[in-house]
């Protein structure tokens, strides 16, 4: 009969498998965690923080001078158009809400959208 006491070659080759398996489940989780509130926020951020700046657009693009002045132009009448509509959108909402939910909405939205 076998010894019981002999170490046996499968159940280390598990304990190793179990081991390297947990790893890959720790990495993916980390990475998940890394990528979706690390990275991407900072990501995010920077293109929500308002327009792309004209020299970004210049320097990615080499639009000459002209080309900066109606690319200016055009941006800067589309922010005011979406600015309209952010403001009307929020007096629209404003007027279903009760007293203090108007407060309260208020503090969350102010009147003038952060430029």
């Amino acid at each position: 009969m076998a010894d019981p006491t002999a170490p046996r070659p499968t159940r280390g080759l598990l304990s190793v498998l179990a081991i390297f398996a947990l790893g890959i489940v720790f990495g993916v989780a980390l990475s998940f965690v890394i990528v979706h509130h690390v990275v991407r926020p900072g990501f995010m951020r920077s293109h929500r923080d308002g327009p792309m700046p004209i020299e970004r657009i210049t320097r990615k693009l080499d639009l000459d001078a002209t080309q900066q002045e109606k690319i200016r132009s055009i941006l800067e009448r589309g922010h005011a158009r979406v600015r309209d509509v952010l403001d009307e959108t929020r007096k629209n909402v404003r007027v279903e809400l009760r007293p203090e939910q108007q407060e309260k909405f208020d503090r969350m939205h102010p009147a003038e959208p952060p430029r």
